[in-house]
């Protein structure tokens, strides 16, 4: 009944994963609020709930359990039909069990690819959103989030993707993050398909904001950083106007790791008056001028990613190093940022939330500018409110 009286539809997502995985819990406990005993689902569950977010609000979802049987490749041939009606895909991770997560991955894999054909033939182009749970992290020696994080990098690279750690017992853990950046990931993959109502001409050069694009964008971007310069020798190139190229990732990585190094409250006159002067002086950007709105919507949009990271722990599973690790992200952290924020690599992103015209006009250049095609992202919004009304 609290769904029908918010005024909107539920949303509809479907949680997969191998067996005992946690699948038919995490729909009780979110259901009913606590630990229900269950036992392996022939079939599926379905139920319409409120998951809480960490703002408190509720997230209206409708929920489907699809039960893997014998095993979940005996079923790979029908469950695109369930992902392909859901708006996003949870996919359960048993993290106490090492030894099954290759299985998981490649079980994860043909099913995204199964939902990526069936949906070729149709009108349908719009990003799945997957949310990976890692659930059972509580027990000894689960396996750490990063190292499950480095197993399903292939496969959701250049995807709307996130891993978060989660433990479905008394003292539940990770849920209201997780289901926070669902929302937000819900919210990014509709405002997409927005952008492809109209029909391309046949000589059309290659949509630049297309999964697959953005996919080899992406991919390319972590090639990038693991030969790229250390957080401090970047900045250093950046102050004295000598950094080797002068592109979107190199506009990305500039606020990461200053906003990460210096927080947002210093971080943001940082950025601001060292792209000014970096345009200003640098032969790379001759014939540029410096863009305040966009500068400011960037800032925003790489800010509410690192807020957006799941916290690390000192956990020692496989993929532990057997030290502890910083419980923030750091100006180090710039893969792990790119894999959990992917969108971050759509350099036309700023098209969901500005018309052209108003992004493009003398005045968004000169001063900021709010958007007119949808509200930034929540937490943007109240950083942008406390930040101006201090003004």
């Amino acid at each position: 009944m609290s769904c029908l009286f918010t005024g909107s539809n539920p949303t509809t997502v479907t949680i997969l994963g191998l067996g005992y995985s946690g699948k038919t819990t995490l729909l009780y406990l979110l259901k009913t609020g606590q630990i229900v005993q269950t036992i392996p689902t022939i079939g599926f569950n379905v139920e319409t709930l409120n998951a809480v977010t960490t703002k408190g609000k509720s997230f209206c979802i409708t929920a489907w359990d699809v039960g893997t049987g014998c095993g979940i490749r005996y079923l790979s041939g029908v469950l695109h039909h369930y992902v392909n009606c859901g708006k996003a895909l949870i996919w359960m991770v048993d993290a106490s069990d090492p030894n099954c997560l290759p299985e998981s991955v490649e079980a994860l894999k043909e099913i995204l690819l199964s939902s990526s054909r069936a949906r070729e033939d149709t009108a349908d182009k719009k990003e799945l959103p997957i949310l990976i749970l890692v659930n059972k992290s509580d027990l000894p020696k689960a396996m750490s989030l990063d190292y499950v994080r480095i197993a399903f990098s292939k496969i959701t690279s250049g995807k709307i993707a996130a891993v978060f750690k989660t433990s479905l017992t008394e003292v539940q853990t990770g849920l209201p993050e997780a289901f926070e950046w669902l929302q937000l990931a819900i919210e990014i993959a509709e405002s997409g398909k927005q952008m492809k109502n109209l029909p391309e001409p046949l000589t059309a050069a290659p949509n630049p904001r297309s999964p697959s694009t953005l996919a080899n964008k992406l991919e390319s971007w972590l090639t990038r950083n693991e030969t790229d310069c250390s957080p401090d020798t970047f900045l250093n190139l950046f102050n004295s106007f000598s950094l080797p190229q002068w592109d979107h990732y190199t506009h990305i990585r500039i606020a990461y790791v200053i906003l990460t190094k210096y927080g947002r409250k210093e971080a943001k006159d940082l950025i601001f008056t060292g792209l000014e002067k970096y345009i200003s002086v640098s032969p790379q950007t001759k014939g540029r001028s410096f863009h305040v709105t966009m500068t400011y919507f960037w800032i925003q949009i790489v800010h509410f990613g690192i807020r957006n990271m799941p916290v690390l722990t000192t956990s020692e599973g496989p993929a532990s190093s057997q030290t502890s690790v910083s419980s923030q992200p750091g100006s180090e952290d710039f893969a792990r940022f790119l894999l959990i924020n992917p969108y971050v690599a759509d350099g036309n992103l700023w098209l969901d939330y500005y018309a052209k015209d108003t992004m493009m006009s003398p005045k968004a250049k000169a001063e900021m500018v709010l958007p007119d095609m949808k509200p930034l992202p929540n937490l943007v919004v109240r950083d942008a409110i406390q930040t101006f009304g201090a003004k």
